[in-house]
């Protein structure tokens, strides 16, 4: 049976939550001094007083340099998570960083249900992020989940990307991006985008082409 933070029993989640605890810890911590080795420039930030809540967009291969550049949140967030336990470690890096809430589901797994919990609270004023090309790609194919999540709560997508003048390239399937030391990482956050219709075609495409520029 695969356990998740749903369905396990309290022997099993007690066991996770010392493995994640174990993982996320120096994980953050590693992060927070990895931080100070390189610069951050922001640009678009007006783009961000469109609205007081947001859906920030951009691919996966940038999970480390947004998990890295921001370790303390500033607004009430809700993420939606992949249940399965695996996943506990992930789900406490956020929570040190200030994520508010989990909406925990994935295609077969209460995915419908966290979903609409993401759409409440958004209308609730909360943000959330999505990287729409995970959780196993295809790499940079834009689903339809921030559209979905635009046209039903009237919240902009903020579509990100990230340029880092250095950096590794990791062996997954995504080719993740690591920040080498010294470098200058510059987050830009584009212009606010409503979803009215989720088949509008020029939409997706709008989005998909903020998001790789």
């Amino acid at each position: 049976m695969r356990y998740t933070v749903q369905n396990a029993p309290l022997p099993v989640k007690f066991l996770t939550w010392i493995y994640g605890i174990l993982l996320a810890v120096p994980w953050y911590l590693i992060s927070v001094l990895w931080r100070l080795t390189y610069r951050v420039k922001r640009v678009g930030q007006e783009n961000l007083d469109f609205s007081p809540n947001r859906i920030y967009c951009f691919w996966h291969e940038n999970l480390p340099m947004y998990f890295s550049t921001h370790l303390r949140l500033q607004e009430k967030q809700i993420w939606m998570q992949h249940p399965l336990l695996f996943m506990k470690p992930i789900h406490m890096m956020l929570k040190m960083m200030g994520t508010n809430e989990f909406a925990y589901g994935s295609s077969g797994n209460d995915g419908k249900a966290a979903l609409e919990r993401v759409v409440e609270r958004l209308k609730d004023g909360y943000s959330t992020v999505i990287t729409p090309d995970g959780p196993r790609g295809p790499v940079k194919e834009l689903k339809a989940g921030p559209l979905i999540f635009s046209q039903r709560s009237g919240v902009p997508i903020i579509p990100m990307t990230f340029h880092c003048s250095n950096f590794w390239v990791m062996n997954t399937w995504d080719k993740k991006i690591w920040p080498k030391p010294f470098s200058t990482v510059v987050i830009t956050y584009h212009e606010p985008i409503i979803v009215t219709d989720t088949e509008d075609k020029e939409v997706w495409k709008k989005v998909a082409e903020a998001m790789s520029r």
